[in-house]
């Protein structure tokens, strides 16, 4: 049909509009009866013809659409400040409200720029300021959402993705790609930062799945992302985030900041000093007569707990408790997917203000060698230290650790100690090799867990030290 109405020419529809002229005499109208004996075949060839012209109009108006009206697979609902739209062919234009959105189309935002999508399918995505954000594939038909293909790119920057019907009736087939990390979504509201050395992502509402690239997860593939080194965060892993660092291993679970930076909770204490923490403890300690030898001995003694994302624990664990259970009263500090560390709230935060070098005691831990055919053994921590020299906010760590069927290993980890958070990361003596931990914000207790190859399994634990 597209075929042949290419053919249609303007004398053609000036026919056309001459048959229409004359319809009405044709057909007989008043006052000319001898119209009226028209034969029924003539009639009927008529009708078709005028059927057949019309037709070729409707095409022809069809194929006279500007190219971006039938390639559109969305548009713009929102632009803030400056921002450019790149299409596939490298041409650019300044972002507008209404602007349609093509397949092979980069966001690209400045400083001050915020552009809002919202596609096809009904799902949006907010690009925020000195952000680029590419629309590799999009490919949507309502008659059959579950054939749908999306795969988005954030170069750098951020944004926020509200899934639509394509991704809630297909979700192995989205996928959004950073520089490092591939995102999978579950029906899910969810928000990304990202640059070529981390990705970060928090979650509304549903769940994603983050995994690095590597030989079987590749950018371009669907398949391959949901190995062993996946994570999973849904939105009632609340406070947390999901975070990929380039050189460490597997994704890792880190608090956020409640509030968050730049706001004031409303019930922030120093809006009400009768009521501030770090008085009723200074007064609490007064009290009870302690001996104040240091800023440390001012504030309530803070408490670690490790609980797990399981409902009931893996071999080689007995330190772990429930994850609701950890959570009452805590706030979670880093996680790897199965151990999450806990921590009491303190008002005041002493991590920045001490100088000494620290030797901690190892008071519990927990291990497990995850094979490479997916069987879990329980593993011993045999023995460890743990130093912290605070002026440098610096750490080092040694374990040994056995299991059945492998020797003894030695693991080692050194890293960098954040005082604003108490959060440090590590990485050890083998480049798979990972580590995230807690201090408490007295300084004096700490936990991190770990993970280190062994042969083609791996070791994976957890540990608490005091001092």
């Amino acid at each position: 049909m597209i075929g042949s109405c290419r053919k249609v020419t303007l004398r053609s529809l000036w026919f056309l509009g001459r048959q229409f002229n004359k319809l009405p005499e044709t057909l007989g109208a008043e006052p000319m009866p001898k119209r009226l004996s028209l034969s029924a075949s003539r009639a009927f060839r008529f009708r078709q013809q005028i059927l057949s012209l019309a037709a070729c109009v409707i095409c022809a108006v069809v194929l006279w659409l500007p190219n971006d009206a039938l390639a559109s697979i969305g548009q713009v609902t929102l632009s803030i400040g400056f921002s450019e739209l790149q299409s596939a062919s490298g041409a650019k234009r300044p972002v507008t409200k209404g602007d349609a959105i093509e397949e092979g189309d980069t966001v690209i935002t400045s400083a001050n720029g915020h552009v809002h999508l919202r596609f096809v399918d009904g799902g949006l995505v907010s690009v925020r300021p000195l952000s680029i954000f590419v629309i590799q594939e999009f490919k949507y038909s309502p008659q059959n959402p579950s054939a749908a293909l999306i795969r988005f790119s954030l170069a750098t920057g951020e944004i926020r993705s509200v899934s639509g019907a394509a991704a809630k009736a297909a979700p192995e087939r989205f996928r959004l790609n950073t520089p490092i990390v591939a995102i999978g979504v579950r029906g899910t509201d969810f928000f990304t930062r990202s640059n070529a050395e981390q990705t970060l992502a928090t979650v509304n509402y549903g769940a994603i799945v983050m995994t690095p690239f590597d030989t079987n997860c590749r950018p371009d593939a669907l398949v391959g992302c949901d190995g062993q080194r996946a994570r999973v965060l849904s939105a009632d892993m609340t406070g947390l985030a999901l975070v990929y660092r380039t050189g460490t291993f597997d994704p890792g679970y880190q608090s956020l900041p409640n509030p968050l930076p730049g706001q004031r909770d409303k019930n922030d204490s120093s809006a009400n000093p009768a009521q501030d923490p770090s008085k009723q403890n200074a007064e609490r300690a007064l009290a009870a007569r302690q001996v104040a030898t240091g800023p440390e001995d001012l504030v309530s003694p803070s408490k670690l707990v490790w609980g797990r994302w399981a409902s009931t624990p893996l071999p080689g664990d007995q330190m772990s408790v429930a994850f609701r259970d950890a959570m009452l009263g805590n706030k979670v500090t880093v996680g790897d997917g199965y151990f999450f560390l806990f921590r009491t709230p303190e008002t005041v935060n002493l991590l920045p203000s001490l100088k000494t070098k620290a030797d901690f005691n190892l008071t519990a831990s927990a291990a497990f060698h995850r094979l490479s055919s997916g069987e879990i053994a329980a593993a011993s921590v045999d023995s460890g230290r743990f130093s912290v020299d605070f002026a440098q906010r610096s750490y080092e760590t040694q374990l040994k650790v056995s299991a059945s069927g492998i020797p003894n290993q030695l693991i080692e980890f050194r890293g960098l100690i954040d005082p604003s958070t108490g959060i440090f990361l590590g990485s050890g003596n083998n480049a798979d090799s990972n580590l995230a931990g807690a201090l408490s914000l007295d300084g004096k207790q700490a936990g991190y867990a770990f993970r280190a190859p062994v042969g083609s399994g791996s070791l994976q634990g957890a540990t608490l030290w005091g001092r």
